[in-house]
């Protein structure tokens, strides 16, 4: 709310400002004409009535006849020398030409006798120093009322910005997995239109996500019973078991019905409300182990032990361990000659890292390939294998842990997958 409360204070004092500046000189200039006018035709009468007492008077006698007149002005008037004021060439020549000059630092007005180098000096005027001060009042009053906008700025911010907190706050937590979450707002609120439409859209998304979620497990509730009705067909026939066909057949019910596992376990991953069952595990050992069971599949190919500390992590052990198994899969199929995983720490997260020797990501497909069903047209095609969910599901496991996934050109000359997310808890092995 602060900087709000700023960024419209501000605002709102520069166009304050705008408007006193331009009615100020329009004021100034109407209100200095006629006071100038005013001022000046009643020094120049009360002058010209001193240079009628001082004709004919010599000049060394002025300054005693001047204090021997009574004119009872409410200022004081002498004669001087014109040499004792530093005057500027323009104020000289207005001098010489019968002018009133104003001195405002002093509060004197000047006028030049005739025939002489004598100034007539009046003053100081009360008068100027009056509108001396009452120039710094006038500043100070605009400072005061500058100040006291605050007053009504925040009044009138106060209940928006409680406001918008609440919207503020509800997004939060339906960005959080909290799908039934709503914002109320008082009637008089200057955002409650915006409230019903985030109600509105909170309960699109909602019936959005119900339809996926009814639709993915209809559909696999569908594909799950012709599978089960082929397999049980497939062991009534008669013949060899161990003939080609027969395996060929069984190869794809079983790659249907692994598609269909992946298909449930991406859309339980894709709720953020999907609760996860933290544990803590050894995670060097716990790496060891599954590069053990994927080295088996492919034992030409080099598989580096994970580097680092033993270190104890606490994460969801079976969700996390699907990751892994996926990221290790998918390098074993692109793979040349090496492979490494290792988990590090860095500011407060964990780092699992799966490097392999391969073709590598192209920079401009490294968003795309975490998205469902995605295959890169040329080094990673249908060929390789795999149902195009492996990677989605590695990055829905980096989310649910408040993390994130991402692609980098690896050590090995292949691809980097990174998984990142925060630290719970650290403790290292003893």
């Amino acid at each position: 709310m602060r900087r709000l409360f700023v960024q419209f204070y501000l605002l709102l004092i520069i166009s304050f400002l705008l408007a006193i500046f331009m009615v100020g000189i329009v004021y100034k200039q109407a209100v200095d004409n006629i006071g100038e006018r005013y001022l000046s035709d009643l020094l120049r009468t009360t002058l010209s009535l001193i240079e009628a007492d001082l004709r004919g008077v010599p000049q060394d006698r002025w300054s005693e006849t001047l204090t021997n007149t009574d004119h009872d002005f409410t200022f004081r008037v002498k004669v001087e020398k014109q040499n004792s004021y530093a005057l500027d060439k323009d104020s000289q020549i207005a001098l010489d030409n019968g002018d009133i000059v104003m001195l405002e630092d002093k509060y004197l007005f000047l006028q030049k006798l005739e025939d002489s180098d004598y100034l007539l000096v009046a003053g100081p005027m009360r008068y100027l120093f009056f509108l001396h001060q009452l120039k710094w009042f006038d500043y100070a009053l605009l400072c005061a009322i500058g100040l006291s906008l605050a007053i009504p700025v925040f009044l009138w911010m106060r209940p928006h910005w409680r406001d918008l907190v609440r919207l503020e706050t509800a997004a939060g937590q339906l960005a959080g997995g909290n799908f039934n979450t709503r914002v109320q707002l008082p009637a008089r609120s200057g955002v409650r239109q915006l409230g019903n439409a985030f109600n509105h859209m909170a309960d699109n998304i909602s019936l959005l996500l119900k339809s996926k979620q009814a639709l993915t497990n209809a559909v696999a509730h569908e594909l799950r019973t012709p599978l089960a009705r082929l397999r049980y067909r497939l062991a009534l026939l008669d013949g060899d078991d161990n003939s080609p066909e027969r395996q060929a057949m069984e190869r794809d019910i079983s790659e249907v019905d692994q598609l269909v596992e992946e298909l449930l376990l991406h859309a339980k991953l894709d709720r953020p409300e999907a609760p996860l069952k933290l544990s803590q595990f050894d995670a060097i050992a716990w790496i060891t182990e599954r590069m053990q069971e994927q080295a088996a599949l492919a034992q030409s190919i080099q598989w580096l032990p994970p580097a680092g500390q033993p270190l104890r992590i606490q994460a969801d052990a079976h969700l996390l361990t699907r990751a892994l198994d996926n990221l290790l899969s998918n390098a074993r199929r692109y793979a040349q000659h090496s492979i490494q995983a290792h988990l590090l720490l860095d500011n407060e997260h964990y780092l699992l890292t799966v490097d392999d020797d391969g073709p590598g990501v192209p920079e401009a497909d490294r968003a795309r390939v975490f998205d469902p069903f995605v295959r890169l047209d040329e080094s990673r095609g249908r060929q390789t294998g795999g149902h195009g969910l492996g990677l989605a599901i590695v990055a829905s496991i980096a989310r649910a842990h408040h993390g994130e996934v991402k692609i980098e050109r690896s050590p090995l000359g292949g691809a980097r997958f990174i998984i990142r997310w925060p630290i719970p808890f650290i403790q290292s092995v003893t």
